[in-house]
């Protein structure tokens, strides 16, 4: 998976990139110019998540399928923690949740969807946030204020 940010990110939305890159132990590039054909080009025939802003502040996840079209955008707010960095680098993380949202991420990001959390990185979703986990402690959480699953053509 490869993460981006809108073409001109604020700080806090750079650190939101590096924070899901380093979770999900994937590769982040800054985006400057680039356009949509060369930001897909660069993500290698895998998914694409893109952080947007709101008023300057990491404001939007969109993650995008590898013909480019968009799977899922979810409208979020971050809420930061005392530990944010991931430690055990090499885990896979695993989705755990029920919801819609759980099961489109899991899919999208081609990770594996458990009932009960288990494995050193969980990304637990619930239909309102989703919590970072790493081991006993919460790495991150994102406020989830609305989301939209895309089927078939993007819009």
């Amino acid at each position: 998976m490869l993460i981006t940010s809108s073409r001109k990110p604020s700080a806090s939305t750079r650190t939101l990139c590096k924070l899901l890159a380093s979770f999900f132990d994937s590769d982040y590039v800054n985006r400057g110019k680039m356009g949509m054909g060369e930001v897909l080009a660069s993500s290698h025939g895998s998914p694409l998540l893109i952080v947007g802003e709101y008023h300057g502040n990491p404001g939007n996840i969109s993650i995008y399928d590898p013909e480019g079209f968009c799977a899922l955008s979810a409208n979020v707010i971050l809420v930061p923690s005392a530990s944010p960095y991931p430690r055990s680098r090499g885990a896979v993380p695993v989705v755990a949740g029920e919801g819609d949202l759980a099961q489109a991420l899991s899919g999208m990001l081609l990770l594996e969807n458990v009932k009960a959390p288990q494995g050193s990185r969980v990304l637990t979703v619930w239909e309102d946030r989703m919590d970072f986990i790493e081991g006993d402690s919460t790495l991150f959480n994102l406020k989830v204020k609305s989301y939209r699953i895309y089927e078939g053509d993007s819009p």
